[in-house]
């Protein structure tokens, strides 16, 4: 099982879905949060009951996945790494995204990111990357949920998330095709 790292991006994407623990475990990588990463992850937005068609903010909340293990918390642990760190952190406004890269690059690890600045600068540093719409399609491979549920959650992601793939994006053809079935 290969290690990745992921960006608070892509966190929010999933919880967005309603199905971020499965999603995560049928991706068959051992996720790792940055602390970083988790101070990103503040709110995300869920529909609001009193009010059909609006949504509102909530605190995010990780905590059932790392408590399952589905993520594991790290930091920095060397001097090269935090060099990295310090590297990254002067190219990105998030301290996410920089150290998810430094760990990722020194590590060897696979990076889970929907930035496209950070999905860049980790493919020029050779950084294996994969985003949201791989990791969604990896879930609804393994799960093969009804096209309804697969539906919602690729809509739930667009209006929750406020996230819809580009055309660069591996699988952005997938989605597109998927959300056009009814």
């Amino acid at each position: 099982m290969l290690d990745a790292a992921i960006d608070a991006c892509c966190i929010i994407d999933l919880l967005a879905s309603g199905n971020a623990e499965a999603v995560l475990r049928a991706s068959g990588f051992k996720w790792h949060l940055p602390a970083a990463v988790q101070g990103e992850v503040q709110y995300c937005r869920q529909y609001d009951p009193a009010l059909p068609g609006k949504t509102v903010n909530v605190p995010a909340d990780i905590s059932g996945l790392l408590t399952s293990g589905v993520l594991t918390l790290c930091d920095p642990e060397n001097q090269d790494e935090l060099e990295l760190f310090t590297h990254y952190a002067a190219t990105f406004r998030s301290d996410g995204e920089a150290m998810c890269l430094a760990l990722a690059t020194h590590r060897k690890w696979v990076m889970a990111t929907d930035d496209r600045k950070a999905l860049r600068v980790a493919r020029q540093a050779g950084i294996a990357v994969v985003s949201c719409p791989e990791l969604v399609k990896a879930w609804a491979d393994a799960a093969g949920p009804d096209q309804s549920t697969l539906n919602k959650v690729l809509q739930d992601i667009q209006v929750l998330a406020q996230f819809k793939p580009n055309s660069t994006m591996r699988e952005f053809q997938w989605w597109i095709d998927e959300l056009a079935k009814t």
